[in-house]
């Protein structure tokens, strides 16, 4: 139990703090009346819900005037002070335990993207993926989010989740997380619900114009890249009501180098006649079973465009129609440097290290044994050492958009509201292999350090043709979805008011891929690396322009050759046809294909409740949401012993029924104690639903890859509660602290399991339904201007939060094997953020630390490590700054990742069986906004 004091001394410390004498410059005073930032009542339209302003107990007249007020006296509101303060006010104010970031926050930080942008907020995480950019966001270690835009489900290709790299961070006008769930809230995410906010034009009291624009240099992809944004807006007065339009305008270049080298996976190590070689106190030795590097360079671009038009015809009636559209296009080089000399032939040397520990591979003659990690090595001889280029296409949409009509009374509140979402992603790779002419000399110098020694990866003479592979796969999502929500003010002494909605969603997914085969060089490889077919040497089949020399990293310091991406791209039919194999793209894969129908029917209510206790007043939440889904599933399923692919369909309805709890005491004005409780649920992903089985043959070095879903996957349970103190002690400055607690049923994890399928070898990638786990852990954030210390150190402040997690599940420690408790993957214990600020004289900067401590990234096939697959992440500092050179013009400087941090993962625990080192990138940007 001691692991679970340390937060709960923490927020014990903060209740008695709070509930001490405050000092008398920090009393709050009244503000004027146009200061004083409240939030609107719940109205029944689907984003005041989410937005979460709560009613509160009637009070006495001097509590009345002085509640949510703050002191400016002596203050200068600033624009980051003032979306300190407007973050904040979402945060008290909210029906839910809600942490948020608002549009001037976002654009004074060093980030592109919504997902750069999110790592600002308490208990959110994030991850790099290998194209550069942010790709995973977590809340609270759980990647079970659902994501809205204005309050509606917005979704990218098949998934159920928004990719917020595909939203600049210039067209949001705020982006809440919300950690509790209450019945208002669609269903779908047990870790939290992120509700993207854009710009409307009654957002500002008339004209509006902005722009920016900024060129960014980034270091590994050696270019500077352009990204702007254009904001219009205005509103008139008719006489049939008044009017409001705005449209905005994005575009974002990058190129990237995303680069990584990596050792294969660690096993026993063996001479070339499959015997174990010892040390000299007869114990095991763990040795990568390869080398190599994996790198990824490439050319994006992001275009983004969002319209609203308004109405409001008289003063309870509003109408409007808004939506977005954004399109991603992607073309990179994936080049593949690797040799497999372990095994193969005996070692020239090997050194080892003092790590030693019992041998974990399941089913191994040598299970249970001492085995020490090797820590450096060489081979000579015919082994297997090549190169491989990958060219990706790749490009997709999303869109949305909405139609809706609110309208408020005396006491009852109604809206409507009908979206339309498209969403597609297409993926085209067309891959050459080349070996080279054995024999070689493979150094391993320990870490993800190696070499060719010569350097043989150099010279073009030396590449022989080996496989021809290429796939693709078109991912198709599409929704339409209404809702109508409602509020009625019941006036009652407990009872307040009481929420109440339906809503209808088809949400349609489709995904087909290709065959994905290795096709063999024209004539065959001959003796591949020892003696290869000559009429394959890569400059006889392509004399001119095929290769291209690939950077040098701290990992493997000498370049080396690979094929050129514009020669692949622009001669792939030709190269089909030298393979043999007809012009255009591959044939469709039956096991790659699957389409589903889900239709959801959903209604809630929610009553609203308040009063006082002991004097003090309180208000809370009782609700309910009932949910029915029905899904039809069509696919194929596959025959192994007889490699016959027939179709299936599978069909699944079935109620879930979601009740929250809500309780919270205002201590004092600016004080305040959270309670709540709620079940929430996470439907399986598309693509884990799939039955059909996909394969792709192994090749010289390495096992198939097959993949599957599973149909029988149930929803994730999640019995949540939380517990939240929070003290505003001054404007854009707060301390609070929470704890929350998971009772999670059914966590969907991946397994990768050794399978055999018609005589050959495959690592199966299947997802599977754990056992019960849980999750629980303590948020603390602090954020406070320091106004009382002389000019010019009054113009600082700081932000830092910190959240630590702990969880676990019972789960199969691999597919078929024994039932175990293992942690949740992507859960790191310890996140937080610390952020420097200024802001005086024109002058605006920051410096912000993101950290988070390591974690597992999945489950692999057993090793002589276990199963698990750890990730310690690049946790770098970021920098920005802007000068006001007038009202209207800003220049910025911003810097990402200054101390060039970068990405390190392991086979298991410790770090002597070291994966991959990811290089991330180190950027600077430096630009011009406008506004007026």
């Amino acid at each position: 139990m001691y692991r679970h004091r340390i937060p709960m001394t923490l927020l014990a410390t903060m209740i008695a703090a709070a509930f001490a004498t405050a000092h008398a410059a920090d009393a709050p005073t009244p503000a004027p009346a146009d200061q004083q930032q409240t939030a609107d009542a719940p109205s029944a339209d689907a984003q005041s819900n989410q937005s979460g302003a709560q009613k509160k107990p009637a009070t006495s007249g001097t509590e009345a005037s002085t509640q949510n007020a703050v002191n400016l006296s002596g203050v200068v509101v600033t624009p980051l002070r003032e979306s300190l303060q407007s973050a904040q006010s979402i945060k008290q104010d909210s029906r839910m335990i809600v942490d948020s970031i608002v549009a001037e926050d976002i654009g004074k930080l060093p980030d592109n993207s919504v997902a750069d942008a999110m790592q600002r907020i308490t208990g959110v995480q994030i991850a790099q993926g290998f194209q550069g950019e942010t790709n995973s966001v977590v809340i609270r270690g759980l990647p079970n989010v659902i994501t809205t835009l204005n309050g509606r489900e917005i979704f990218s290709g098949v998934g159920r989740s928004f990719a917020f790299q595909n939203l600049p961070a210039t067209a949001v006008k705020t982006v809440q997380v919300y950690k509790t769930s209450e019945a208002s809230l669609p269903t779908g995410g047990i870790a939290g619900l992120v509700d993207m906010q854009l710009y409307r034009p009654f957002d500002f009291d008339g004209p509006k114009a902005a722009a920016t624009f900024t060129e960014t240099h980034s270091k590994y992809g050696d270019h500077n890249d352009p990204n702007g944004s254009l904001l219009l807006s205005d509103r008139w007065k008719t006489d049939i009501g008044e009017f409001g339009a705005l449209v905005n305008v994005g575009y974002d270049k990058q190129h990237y180098a995303y680069n990584a080298v990596w050792n294969d996976f660690p096993k026993v190590l063996t001479g070339a006649n499959g015997a174990p070689i010892r040390t000299g106190d007869g114990n095991l030795i763990s040795m990568p079973n390869g080398f190599g590097a994996d790198y990824n360079i490439g050319n994006r671009t992001r275009q983004e465009f969002n319209y609203a038009l308004q109405w409001k015809p008289n003063d309870s009636t509003e109408v409007y129609v808004e939506g977005l559209y954004d399109w991603d296009s992607d073309s990179y080089n994936q080049p593949f440097y690797f040799s497999f000399p372990v095994g193969s032939v005996d070692p020239t040397s090997v050194t080892v290290g003092n790590h030693c520990y019992a041998n974990q591979l399941t089913g191994s003659p040598y299970q249970g044994q001492t085995i020490c990690d090797a820590t450096n090595g060489s081979w000579t001889g015919n082994t297997y050492a090549a190169t491989s280029t990958q060219a990706h296409q790749q490009w997709g949409h999303d869109i949305q958009n909405s139609i809706g009509a609110k309208w408020h009374g005396d006491r009852l509140n109604l809206s409507t509201d009908l979206s339309f979402n498209s969403s597609s992603f297409h993926d085209q790779t067309f891959i050459v292999d080349t070996f080279l002419k054995a024999p070689v000399t493979t150094v391993w110098n320990g870490g993800n350090s190696w070499a060719l020694a010569g350097n043989p990866a150099n010279d073009p003479s030396q590449y022989y043709l080996n496989g021809l592979f290429q796939t693709w796969n078109n991912q198709r999502g599409t929704q339409t979805a209404w809702r109508g929500d409602g509020t009625y003010d019941l006036n009652g002494s407990f009872f307040q008011y009481v929420d109440f909605g339906l809503r209808y969603s088809d949400h349609k997914a489709e995904y087909t891929g290709s065959v994905e085969v290795s096709t063999p060089p024209p004539g065959g490889t001959g003796a591949i690396s020892a003696n290869p077919n000559p009429a394959n040497q890569v400059i006889a089949r392509f004399p001119n322009g095929y290769f291209c020399s690939q950077p040098s990293t701290d990992a493997i310091p000498a370049t080396w050759l690979s094929g050129c991406y514009n020669f692949l791209v622009n001669n792939a039919d030709a190269i089909r046809n030298l393979y043999g194999l007809p012009s255009g793209l591959a044939p469709v894969n039956p096991g790659r294909y699957y389409q589903i129908d889900e239709k959801s029917y959903s209604g809630y209510f929610q009553f609203a409740y308040g009063n006082e206790m002991f004097g003090l007043p309180y208000d809370g939440l009782l609700g309910m949401r009932i949910e029915r889904v029905k899904r039809n599933l069509d696919a194929f399923s596959f025959d192994a012993s007889t490699n016959i692919y027939s179709p299936l369909s599978a069909n699944t309805s079935a109620p879930v029924y979601l009740p929250n709890a809500s309780f919270n005491l205002h201590i004092k004005d600016n004080l305040q104690l959270r309670l709540v409780a709620a079940k929430t649920l996470t439907y399986p992903g598309f693509g884990q639903l799939n039955p059909s089985l996909s394969l792709n043959p192994g090749t010289i070095n390495r096992a198939g890859i097959a993949s599957s879903g599973n149909p029988d996957l149930k929803p994730i349970k999640s019995n949540n509660y939380d517990a939240s103190l929070e003290w505003y002690f001054a404007p854009a400055s707060y301390v609070s602290g929470g704890l929350f607690y998971r009772d999670i049923n059914g966590y969907i994890q991946n397994y990768v399991t050794d399978v055999t399928i018609g005589g050959q070898p495959y690592q199966l990638n299947s997802p599977q339904s754990a056992g019960s786990g849980h999750l629980f852990g303590g948020e603390f954030a602090y954020q406070q201007f320091f106004d009382f210390l002389p000019e010019p150190f009054n113009g600082l402040g700081v932000q830092f939060n910190y959240t630590y997690i702990d969880g676990s599940t019972r789960s199969p420690q691999y597919i078929g094997g024994p039932v175990v408790t293992s942690p949740l993957q992507n859960v790191s214990k310890n996140n937080g953020n610390a952020v420097l600020m200024y802001e005086k004289f024109g002058w605006s900067a920051r410096l912000a630390y993101n950290y988070r401590s390591r974690f597992i990234d999945g489950f692999n096939q057993p090793t002589v490590a276990g199963v698990n697959d750890e990730i310690k992440p690049a946790n770098q500092v970021d920098f920005s700054l802007g000068y006001d050179v007038n009202q209207y013009f800003t220049v910025v400087f911003n810097a990402t990742n200054i101390f060039g941090a970068d990405l390190h993962q392991y086979w298991g625990d410790g770090e002597t069986r070291p994966r991959d080192v990811r290089y991330q990138d180190r950027t600077y940007g430096l630009g011009l906004r406008f506004k007026m």
